[in-house]
């Protein structure tokens, strides 16, 4: 299902220079295996969380496992540039976007500001091309106090907490994006 015309017109690319700056984590990382056991943990019991969202394949089915159903998922169907079906869908309303890799399509942006407002349904997003950098617009929705989850490949876990720091932080690497006003080719 598609919440959005995939018609709509623009997108946001990262330029080769500026990819340097998305790299670092944008809140806590948690390596271990423990560690993340605990943040689960925190989780499950933090009853004022607004909203729980993972950004990824491996992250998503990491909390189903552990008897989370995010309130959002995205998701791309790859695990580290490999083809899986990874996630169990049954928990989830299922839409769909398109966002080519190294961008976030207006198209992708307009379908999370849809989804995010959504509360009496878990929504999955499955991305035609790739989620990585879709954190950012998912950040900039999401309401205060929510957590916002992703893999840090080969490294771990982050877990955002969304406040106005980390809003202004991720307007800032936005803007070292470059706004495209022209269909994306997909």
């Amino acid at each position: 299902m598609k919440l959005v015309d995939s018609s709509k017109i623009g997108y946001f690319f990262l330029p080769e220079e500026e990819r340097k700056h998305f790299k670092q984590p944008l809140d806590v990382l948690y390596k271990s295996e423990s560690e993340i056991l605990a943040l689960i943990s925190h989780l499950k019991e933090d009853k004022s969380i607004p909203k729980i969202i993972t950004v990824g394949d491996v992250c998503t089915q990491t909390l189903i496992d552990h008897s989370i159903v995010p309130d959002l998922a995205i998701i791309d169907n790859y695990v580290q540039r490999k083809k899986s079906s990874l996630v169990d869908l049954s928990h989830f309303t299922v839409l769909q976007a398109s966002n080519p890799a190294g961008t976030i399509t207006l198209e992708a942006w307009e379908t999370i500001r849809q989804a995010v407002k959504i509360d009496d349904n878990k929504i999955i997003i499955k991305i035609t091309g790739e989620e990585d950098l879709l954190v950012l617009p998912v950040i900039s929705e999401t309401p205060y106090n929510s957590k916002v989850l992703y893999g840090q490949p080969n490294e771990g876990l982050v877990s955002v907490t969304v406040t106005h720091k980390i809003k202004t932080k991720i307007q800032s690497l936005i803007q070292k994006m470059v706004k495209i006003n022209e269909n994306y080719n997909r």
